[in-house]
């Protein structure tokens, strides 16, 4: 035996099982925003039954659901262990509402859901989200990730888009108000009432804390959710998962993350100029907010 073409081989076999489970796993070629569950042939409300029988049963809480366009659907859950973590850390919040995603492309009907890790970093959340991956694994399953090319933990902790755009910390305030009960009220005002621009698709209290979160969905203009989609949600995996925008109301201050780090943080690939570019969505930010300072508005 050639004993050194074996040892040869034996280091290459191990490379590729490394770069495989690193695919997956995002320990070797870095954090990706999404999780493929599946990719086949499926009925979209079968589905959907069975994945939320799933959840729950394993401990998740569902908390709402919606269809931005005819091609997708997107339920979100979270677990008493998320809005336990967001107790005492602002980065938590962000990661309490979790959303799975159901995508039909090209006859398939693609099942994915948002990556704890890769949040856990981008948000700075102090707590260990791993807990939850393993979860979430254990339910759906992991075909593979997705939605980058991979970002490091250290990349993901001080990432903005580029020079003089936003990170993490740097929220856009909606409003401030006096009390956090006025604060709630103005808003269930504005999203319980139909409306051609704006959606509520979840409303999460923080027990314990003068904390809530609501999800809000963008029906029109060019920050809207379908729009943005069919803009940059170009490749063959789709990106649904990162629907519907969170906004924050604690202790009367209403706030989210800013559009310009929210946005490219969705689309980490997004090259600057080009079909797939952010120059494509360049007024979306913009919109995003214009939309989002609406839930304050006096009716």
């Amino acid at each position: 035996m050639d004993i050194q073409n074996y040892c040869k081989k034996i280091v290459i076999s191990a490379l590729c099982f490394a770069v495989l489970v690193g695919d997956v796993w995002g320990d070797v070629l870095g954090l990706r925003p999404y999780v493929l569950s599946s990719n086949v042939q499926a009925d979209r409300v079968k589905t959907l039954i069975e994945v939320k029988q799933a959840l729950e049963k394993a401990g998740f809480e569902l908390v709402g659901e919606y269809a931005p366009d005819e091609a997708r659907h997107v339920v979100v859950v979270t677990s008493a262990y998320l809005k336990q973590l967001a107790k005492k850390d602002i980065g938590a919040l962000f990661a309490v509402p979790l959303r799975i995603s159901f995508t039909h492309v090209q006859g398939k009907l693609q099942v994915a859901y948002t990556n704890p890790q890769f949040i856990q970093h981008a948000y700075h959340v102090k707590g260990d989200l791993s807990v939850v991956s393993e979860q979430l694994r254990s339910v759906l399953g992991v075909q593979a990730l997705f939605g980058s090319v991979g970002l490091s933990e250290s990349q993901l902790l001080r990432y903005k888009y580029s020079y003089g755009m936003e990170s993490f910390h740097d929220y856009l305030e909606i409003k401030r108000f006096r009390t956090h009960n006025l604060a709630l009220q103005r808003i269930r005002q504005v999203l319980d009432k139909p409306s051609a621009v704006l959606g509520k698709v979840f409303e999460i209290t923080i027990p314990g804390t003068a904390t809530t979160l609501f999800g809000v969905s963008i029906k029109q203009g060019k920050g809207g959710d379908r729009t943005l989609s069919d803009a940059v949600d170009t490749g063959l995996l789709k990106h649904t998962p990162r629907l519907p925008y969170t906004v924050v109301v604690k202790k009367g201050r209403v706030f989210t993350l800013h559009p310009r780090f929210k946005l490219p943080l969705d689309f980490p690939d997004l090259k600057r100029t080009g079909d797939y570019s952010f120059t494509r969505i360049i007024q979306a930010p913009g919109a995003i907010e214009t939309a989002l300072r609406t839930i304050v508005e006096a009716p």
